[in-house]
């Protein structure tokens, strides 16, 4: 009689609740350490002589969208939550971006001036 009574207090498999079990202490460590060897790349990126301000500004727009994307979907357990979630967190950012974006052009602000390094 005791063992069904413990039988049902055990929690449920995640299978049976349709979601994914949560990610190890140690993904985080490596999240945290890939995040690290972006930002170095990123600093040093600046100090590389001769680089084109065109490959300067994407290089570090790619990796600062690389660091967002890593942070939201570990930090934040959008990598885990449904479509749903995802959904209404990436369709805002998508306008959003569309709004910089046309303000920028809208003020000129993609025209590349002459980088200086004190």
């Amino acid at each position: 009689m005791a063992e069904p009574r413990a039988a049902a207090h055990q929690a449920p498999a995640a299978s049976e609740t349709g979601g994914g079990g949560h990610v190890t202490t140690r993904t985080y460590i490596n999240v945290a350490v890939a995040l690290a060897i972006l930002t170095a790349i990123e600093v040093a990126t600046l100090y590389i002589p001769g680089i084109p301000n065109w490959f300067l500004v994407t290089s570090l727009l790619f990796m600062s969208a690389l660091k967002f994307f890593l942070v939201v979907g570990f930090f934040m357990h959008l990598r885990y939550d449904s479509s749903i979630m995802r959904a209404l967190f990436v369709g805002p950012l998508l306008i959003a971006i569309a709004i910089i974006l046309a303000l920028m052009a809208l003020f000129s602000a993609f025209i590349l001036l002459p980088r200086i390094i004190a």
